[in-house]
């Protein structure tokens, strides 16, 4: 049975709502009082105080839909989320192992994972996470260890992760499209032994100092068929130990292994499952996005496996056969990141496209203007944004449907939540003469805050960082607003109206997002600067009219003259996604009085050849060409694909 919804307006005005609303109001306050303590139930109290004031706010109707839709899931949110808040507490359940290993004994022979004609079920997903739990103990991996993997979306890199678990392991997950330096660094960082390789990624993997085993078409593939699938006892897993490493924000040119605690995977699937995706017996979630990134794999794979939902996965994603996947396997539910959905909106009509079952989106980076077309061309009711990091101790839920929002918290979820005042060309917080941070006025954009608490409610607003202390430190602020309080730092620019509801703005800095990935503009750098005829080279996020986030250019201060040949093979040591599109060649460097590069002139003025004196150049499959204004306007039109 659905969560109860409460309507606003078709003849049920606000205050017809109010006994109901003040009953969960009084709720919401004896929770509160049991956890006075955590700042993270503050919204819990703004919304209480509000719902005390309604007829009073129920000028604006944004504002009190979101109210009242945040309210009709908080029944569903606790009977989804706080059992599961209790066993981890309780250490009844430590791991998403332990979950899946409970379906495999009260439902066996439900669907897990399907993709193309591969079905596995939930007793197929645990007897074969004991013959990876086997193979990895015959190589020596124990308790504590880390084992990488490194392969595509498929049931059996699922099976792999988890035996992973059962092993007593932590699995690194490794970008499948990183490589050359990126990928070397990011299997060294990882300090794995173990590598688990799918055999169609190994061109160009070379990890010699590593244990590396092969599947699907691999030398692992005979071994785990000839291990035992009972038997091998599940390792619990050390103290503090992590599930997996993320790459995140650095999966350029030095990945960064984020560590995710087994509790953030197990609450993040039942918040994600419960209140964004509301699954029900007979859901089924298409995932297309790739399972080494938080948004496969512990919103969508973490709410499938608490919620016993069956998930269709796709190695890659397809535009042209998305709707044709989703028709056939039936599925209910989609992932997404914002250029996905553009993706869609691009294609030709297809007859599929309205005749699936999708009711939910959920996902992050949806434009306004992407929005509202795409809900109303592919019939999907419900788009559910969210703004999250793989490693911040906080997330933001647009749980009312409001398009362009990433999340509402009354009151500006203060004291979880600060958006403060950022001095763009300074590239620094403002502070004030005492030192401290200046709160962003309403509209206006200021960097995310989220507050560190020293006793977290749940794993959820747990801050473990990276594996890389000083990178850990990097995203910590203390004496922030005052003395004592510390917050972790987003990167992100974003603005909140006066209702509370957060737009995401822009990256902060040298990181910019395109593809669906961040890119850092000083390691992309640090890869160019070694080009042929490269004196110095900058890298900055353009916008580009017609295109979701921003793409590279990398500004360029030749020796003699610029060899674009080798400029060109220089880039091809980056993920594809990081690879500037554009290359600008200058006269002159402009730096600041203690030698910092200029970087938002070349930002504002962007790669318009119509505007800019300087060479300009695009990426093409020939290689980088001159930025002619026809070939602008091929840009602009999407002939010429970036």
């Amino acid at each position: 049975m659905r969560a109860p919804s409460f309507r606003v307006g078709g003849g049920s005005p606000v205050l017809s709502t109010l006994p109901r609303l003040r009953r969960l109001a009084y709720a919401a306050d004896v929770i509160g009082r049991t956890f006075r303590e955590h700042p993270a139930l503050s919204a819990l109290y703004a919304t209480r105080d509000a719902l005390r004031s309604l007829p009073r706010r129920a000028r604006n109707a944004d504002w009190r839909e979101s109210i009242l839709a945040e309210l009709a899931l908080l029944p569903r949110g606790a009977q989804g989320v706080l059992p599961w808040l209790l066993r981890t507490r309780l250490g009844t359940v430590k791991t998403l192992l332990d979950v899946v290993l409970m379906h495999a004994t009260e439902a066996p022979d439900e669907l897990a994972f399907l993709m193309d004609d591969e079905r596995m079920s939930w007793r197929d997903l645990a007897e074969r996470t004991a013959q990876v739990a086997h193979v990895l103990r015959e190589e020596g991996v124990r308790r504590g260890d880390v084992v990488a993997l490194l392969g595509q979306n498929s049931p059996t890199y699922l099976a792999l992760l988890f035996g992973i678990t059962r092993a007593g392991a932590t699995a690194a997950l490794i970008n499948n499209h990183l490589e050359g330096a990126p990928l070397a660094h990011a299997l060294k960082s990882s300090g794995a032994r173990v590598l688990l390789l799918e055999r169609s990624c190994q061109d160009g993997v070379e990890a010699e100092q590593l244990v590396t085993l092969t599947y699907l078409g691999g030398d692992l593939d005979a071994r785990l068929d000839a291990a035992p699938r009972h038997g091998v006892t599940p390792i619990p897993p050390a103290e503090d130990a992590d599930f997996v490493y993320i790459y995140t924000s650095g999966t350029t040119g030095l990945p960064k292994p984020c560590r995710v605690s087994h509790g953030k995977a197990i609450m993040a699937g039942a918040g994600f499952g419960s209140v964004m995706f509301r699954f029900e017996p007979g859901d089924v979630l298409y995932c297309v996005l790739p399972l080494y990134h938080s948004n496969a794999l512990l919103l969508g794979l973490g709410s499938a496996v608490v919620t016993r939902t069956p998930m269709a996965l796709r190695q890659t994603f397809s535009a042209h056969a998305f709707w044709m996947d989703a028709v056939r396997y039936q599925a209910t539910a989609m992932l997404y990141i914002g250029e996905l959905c553009r993706y869609l909106l691009a294609t030709e009509t297809c007859p599929e496209e309205r005749q699936h079952r999708i009711r939910v989106a959920v996902g992050n980076g949806m434009r306004p203007d992407v929005w509202t077309p795409f809900s109303e061309r592919f019939g999907i009711p419900e788009i559910r944004e969210f703004y999250g990091a793989t490693e911040a101790p906080g997330i933001l839920l647009n749980l009312s449907g409001k398009p362009g929002a990433v999340g509402h918290l009354p009151l500006g979820g203060r004291p979880l939540f600060e958006l403060a005042k950022y001095d763009a060309d300074a590239g620094e917080l403002w502070r004030d003469q005492d030192g401290f941070c200046v709160h962003a006025a309403p509209e206006e954009p200021g960097e995310l805050l989220v507050r560190i608490g020293d006793k977290p409610i749940t794993p959820l607003t747990e801050f473990r960082g990276y594996t890389d202390e000083e990178a850990t430190r990097k995203k910590q602020l203390v004496n922030v607003f005052r003395e004592g309080d510390q917050f972790y730092r987003t990167g992100d620019l974003l603005r909140m109206d006066g209702e509370g509801f957060f737009y995401f703005v822009d990256r902060i800095g040298d990181t910019y997002r395109w593809k669906g990935e961040n890119v850092s503009t000083a390691e992309v750098a640090d890869v160019l600067a070694d080009a042929k005829g490269v004196a110095q080279v900058t890298v900055v996020g353009i916008r580009v009219p017609g295109l979701e986030g921003r793409c590279g250019l990398a500004a360029v201060l030749p020796a003699d003259t610029l060899d674009l040949a080798a400029f060109a093979a220089r880039a091809e040591e980056l993920p594809t996604y990081a690879r500037p599109r554009f290359v600008r060649v200058l006269g002159a460097m402009d730096t600041t009085a203690t030698f910092k590069v200029q970087k938002s002139r070349l930002e504002k003025e962007g790669a318009d050849p119509s505007k800019v004196n300087d060479d300009l150049f695009v990426l093409t499959p020939e290689g980088y060409q001159a930025l002619t204004i026809a070939r602008w306007r091929d840009v602009l039109s999407g002939e010429l694909r970036l």
